[in-house]
């Protein structure tokens, strides 16, 4: 069973997270890698999920492989998130509340 939380509780798990200056970071890295813009940040976050995806289907093998191509994914969708601008604490936050909302919490 899933233990509940107060909402405002959870919703306050990301705020002030520091989960900005990340994906901040995170841009700063792919932009001295790749040169980054729009377009090669959605093509990355594509790629990533494929890569991950991958490595999921390999049961019994997979924890490191997977777990290495998920960190690569979240490292993409951070910094594309950076590099258009959004807060992604807000982001995250309003994401768990439409989600919230959905299991009527």
């Amino acid at each position: 069973m899933i233990e509940e939380r107060p909402r405002d509780t959870v919703l306050d798990l990301v705020r002030h997270s520091g989960l900005n200056a990340i994906a901040e970071e995170c841009h700063r890295l792919a932009c001295l890698r790749d040169g980054w813009t729009v377009y090669t940040g959605w093509l990355q976050v594509n790629m990533e999920l494929w890569d991950w995806l991958q490595e999921a289907k390999f049961e019994g093998k997979r924890a490191e492989a997977e777990r290495i191509e998920y960190g690569d994914l979240l490292h993409t969708v951070l910094s594309l998130g950076a590099h258009m601008g959004y807060d992604v604490e807000k982001e995250l936050r309003d994401a768990m509340q439409r989600n919230a909302e959905r299991v009527r919490w």
